[in-house]
């Protein structure tokens, strides 16, 4: 598979909950390929102060300097969430169908990693490891981890760990890991009696 079927796959998946496609961007130091955003404005509560967040997928290249520990992942997705705390500032009116929104204090950041490493049985488990840490973890930045794929296309392999969220506020993480395990395979551990 290459990353054009990938997006054709999750393109409509994500327009259909309302997400709109944004270009990525690189940088050299330290290093970090986001292919693709995808923005949608979410509201929180009633009150005016609260009412705005941001849900944002960033599909990203894994960086060479990032092997597959914890240590490493943690370092990449702080920094990749400084990078869409830059993109959609909280101050930054956003106009999508319909009357201009600010993109929110909270981001529900999904991030499905493109990577070149084989993925195996394990790497379920490794990423709920992962993303359980992030979420107990206090970061400089204002965006929650809601959901951590990795991808790999010549394998044609997928593994991923989903946080719980606000029900019905952050669809993406669950619409993007239905459609794509219809496309990938995954590693599953054998049951043991």
């Amino acid at each position: 598979m290459i990353e054009d079927q990938l997006f054709e796959i999750m393109d409509p998946v994500l327009k259909t909950v309302g997400a709109v496609a944004e270009e990525g961007e690189e940088y050299r130091t330290p290093p970090l390929d986001v292919l693709r955003y995808y923005h949608r404005p979410v509201r929180l509560h009633w009150v005016p102060v609260l009412d705005r967040a941001s849900s944002v997928v960033a599909l990203v290249r894994q960086p060479v300097d990032v092997g597959f520990l914890a240590e490493d992942y943690r370092r990449f997705l702080t920094r990749l969430a400084l990078a869409v705390n830059g993109r959609f500032p909280p101050w930054v009116w956003v106009r999508r169908r319909g009357p201009a929104v600010r993109s929110g204090l909270v981001i529900g950041l999904t991030v499905l990693v493109l990577t070149p490493e084989p993925i195996g049985a394990g790497d379920d488990a490794m990423l709920g490891q992962i993303l359980g840490t992030l979420q107990a973890a206090r970061t400089r930045t204002r965006a929650v981890l809601m959901g951590l794929m990795r991808i790999n296309l010549g394998q044609e392999a997928l593994a991923f760990a989903l946080a719980p969220g606000p029900p019905g506020l952050f669809l993406e993480p669950e619409a993007l890991a239905d459609a794509l395990t219809l496309h990938f395979r995954r590693f599953v551990p054998l049951l043991i009696d």
